[in-house]
């Protein structure tokens, strides 16, 4: 998203819309797929020599569960965004666009899951169990984590 500084009055200026999917650089990402574009509603203002930008952005994507390797939708958003750019006589434009992407991208969960009650996959066999139980018979021996717990420290 391209602002040209010129045209924001002294009392700032309002810019609602949205941005192809594309600028998210997520193309062949595969754990999340984009669905949507990325809808923004900002406020730019000269403050000093600086050209200050808030506003909010969100985006809808489809992330691949952690647990059980499904797809899930939700919404991506940043709704405490705000930078500042030089703004100088020289300058034009100023381009937002990485801001934008940089933004919604810490914002993603960085253990995505489709929810809380996710039972995951089988350790043994691979099935989802939130489709219902395997057949995998349970072994009674120790497990590694069994292991550890039973070390006397």
């Amino acid at each position: 998203m391209n602002i040209l500084i010129a045209r924001i009055p002294e009392e700032g200026m309002h810019f609602d819309g949205d941005d192809p999917a594309e600028i998210m650089g997520l193309e062949n990402d595969p754990f999340i797929k984009v669905q949507g574009d990325v809808v923004y509603s900002l406020y730019a203002q000269h403050v000093s020599e600086e050209l200050v930008v808030r506003g909010k952005f969100a985006v809808d994507v489809a992330l691949k569960c952690a647990r059980c390797s499904e797809f899930f939708s939700t919404t991506v958003s940043d709704s405490d965004f705000l930078r500042a750019y030089p703004a100088s006589k020289d300058a034009d434009q100023i381009d937002i666009t990485e801001d934008i992407r940089e933004a919604l991208l810490l914002n993603m969960p960085g253990f995505a899951v489709c929810s809380e009650s996710c039972k995951g996959l089988c350790v043994q066999c691979g099935k989802n169990l939130n489709e219902g139980p395997c057949a995998c018979e349970k072994s009674g021996g120790l497990d590694a984590w069994q292991a550890l717990d039973n070390l006397n420290l």
